[in-house]
C-alpha cells in the first residue's frame, strides 16, 4: 500500500508534467494546417505566431501548379542565436543567403512528391516557415 508521502509525491509529479505540456506551444499550434512542416521543423522556443499566408504558384508546364502556406513567427533573440538553431536542426539542408540577409533553410520532407518542400527563413525578429505543396494536400482553414 503506497503511503501519503508517496501519492503526495506521485500528484505533484502528475501536475508539474501538466502544467509543462500545457505551457509549451506544439508545432501543430504554431503551425495550423500544415502538411509537412509540423512534423518536419522544431519551432524555436518562444515564438509567436503573427500571421499565416497561403499561395498559389503555376508555371509553363501543366502539373507545375504548386500551392504553398507560410507562417509567421517573431522572435525576440539574435538573429545569429535562431540562425545557430536551425543550422543544428538541418546540416544538410540546402542553406541560401537572401539579398535582404535573411537565411533560408530548404529541405525535402519525409513523404515529398516532386516540387513539394519546406523551408525555413531566418530574419531579424521574425522566422518564416513555409511549405509548397502539390494541389489538395493544403485544408483550407
Amino acid at each position: 500500500m503506497m503511503s501519503r508521502r508517496m501519492l503526495s509525491g506521485l500528484a505533484c509529479t502528475g501536475f508539474a508534467i501538466l502544467a509543462l505540456g500545457c505551457s509549451s506551444k506544439s508545432n501543430q499550434g504554431l503551425l495550423p494546417g500544415a502538411v509537412y512542416a509540423a512534423s518536419a521543423v522544431q519551432v524555436y522556443r518562444n515564438a509567436e505566431l503573427t500571421n499565416v499566408m497561403g499561395s498559389d504558384q503555376y508555371g509553363d508546364e501543366p502539373d507545375s501548379h504548386i500551392q504553398g502556406q507560410t507562417w509567421f513567427l517573431k522572435v525576440k533573440d539574435p538573429k545569429e542565436k535562431v540562425l545557430a538553431f536551425y543550422a543544428q536542426q538541418f546540416p544538410n539542408a540546402e542553406r541560401t543567403t537572401n539579398e535582404d540577409g535573411s537565411v533560408t533553410f530548404r529541405i525535402l520532407p519525409q513523404g515529398a512528391e516532386p516540387g513539394e518542400d519546406v523551408h525555413v527563413t531566418v530574419a531579424d525578429g521574425e522566422i518564416r516557415i513555409g511549405e509548397n505543396c502539390k494541389p489538395g494536400k493544403i485544408k483550407s482553414q
